[in-house]
């Protein structure tokens, strides 16, 4: 089976690994994003997938905008792939794009379509507290995820799992899911089974106030904000005129009536520091002063001489 594979960040890693490992599988080119300026010095990164492209010696193509890239959407007709396949590509195709291969576009999508459509849908189950994540192996159409689902696969999310770690867990499980898709679909065995519209729901782009942590809010959804958020735009908070983001948490099981100290209250400082919210409490664990490194709350509590009876 003859692809072209279209990919962008670590999460499209596995799924690309396990097509060069397949044998009846041939990788005619790679598309991914063009390179990007990062970090504090800007310095010009390129994307995972570029990376092992290259180091695999595979022919790569960079689209700023694929659907209007004429040049390149001409060079890979002239490839005659049997399929693309996307996986966290980051661009909207266009009908020109999903018409180029005779079995169309795959997706690999990180939920349980029709739930959480969109770009960030890692991100958005673990924020509406899920307990139950997985990956859609899809047929792409104009549409935002609307597509046809082949293949279907599903995990736990654990209760203090971060998206960081639950992204690295579907990265895999799409591999998976990925071959015993392209294989139905080799074999001609393939059933493009609707989504049912109605069940659907949204997971869009995040945005950096999504963070702001809100302290008279329960325990439980701003544990779920701590997780949800990284490794951007991450949850945060305010201390003394300060930015702290908060990157590691669990819920305490003390009764809420144990201090009548309002939401936001630093009530207890261990290897945690403990705070109250609208129905209980939080331990933060680690957490990262505004333009410093991540550290332990505990050093951070030594170092910036907090007490218990501060405030949030």
């Amino acid at each position: 089976m003859n692809i072209v594979y279209l990919g962008t960040p670590e999460f499209a890693i596995p799924s690309l690994k396990v097509l060069l490992e397949t044998k009846w599988v041939n990788i005619l080119a790679i598309c991914t994003q063009t390179d990007k300026q990062a970090g504090r010095g800007n310095k010009v990164k390129e994307p995972p997938v570029k990376r092992l492209a290259i180091e695999s010696g595979l022919l790569v193509f960079q689209a700023e905008k694929i659907s209007q890239d004429k040049e390149l959407i001409n060079k890979l007709k002239d490839l005659k792939p049997d399929i693309l396949i996307t996986c966290a590509f980051g661009q909207i195709l266009n009908q020109e794009v999903l018409d180029i291969a005779p079995h169309g576009v795959i997706n690999v999508h990180a939920s349980l379509l029709p739930k959480y459509r969109g770009a960030a849908p890692i991100n958005w189950a673990i924020l509406n507290g899920e307990t139950e994540a997985g990956i859609s192996i899809m047929k792409t159409e104009l549409g935002l995820d609307t597509g046809p689902v082949i293949v279907q696969d599903k995990c736990t999310i654990e209760k203090n799992e971060t998206s960081i770690e639950l992204t690295k867990k579907l990265s895999l499980l799409g591999a998976k899911t990925l071959i015993q898709s392209l294989e139905l679909i080799d074999k001609g065995e393939a059933k493009y089974i609707p989504q049912d519209n109605s069940q659907a729901t949204k997971a869009p782009s995040l945005k950096k106030e999504l963070g702001l942590i809100n302290w008279d809010d329960t325990a439980q959804n701003i544990h779920n904000k701590i997780r949800a958020l990284q490794p951007w735009p991450s949850a945060y908070t305010h201390f003394k005129d300060k930015v702290i983001k908060l990157w590691e948490s669990q819920i305490s099981d003390l009764n809420p009536s144990y201090t009548s100290q309002p939401v936001g209250t630093i009530i207890e400082i261990k290897d945690y520091i403990r705070v109250k919210t609208q129905d209980g409490f939080i331990d933060i664990y680690k957490v990262q002063p505004e333009n410093k490194n991540i550290i332990n709350s505990k050093d951070w509590v030594n170092g910036a001489r907090i007490q218990t009876g501060d405030k949030f």
